[in-house]
């Protein structure tokens, strides 16, 4: 399956709601999966101007979503959201 195909299931899926909102839905799904932390700023720059990034980022925390850019957070990001809260 390809990154975009997987990328408009997420996007459909009935348990996400909000994903219909997100500032994401017409970008390039590549752009939130980046190969380097610097490639990701251009995809942090949409996540800042989300009306539901606080759910996205709340969805990837509970789903442990391990890769790509959620909720204005990269991976490294939330691993040190999870570990705090632990």
């Amino acid at each position: 399956m390809t990154t975009r195909a997987m990328w408009s299931d997420l996007l459909q899926a009935d348990e996400r709601p909000w994903a219909a909102y997100g500032a994401c839905r017409t970008a390039d799904p590549d752009l939130f999966f980046p190969a380097t932390e610097m490639e990701a700023a251009h995809a942090l720059r949409i996540c800042a101007t989300c009306p539901v990034q606080e759910e996205c980022l709340d969805y990837a925390l509970m789903a442990r979503e391990r890769y790509g850019i959620w909720g204005g957070t990269t991976e490294r990001e939330r691993r040190r959201l999870l570990r705090r809260s632990a």
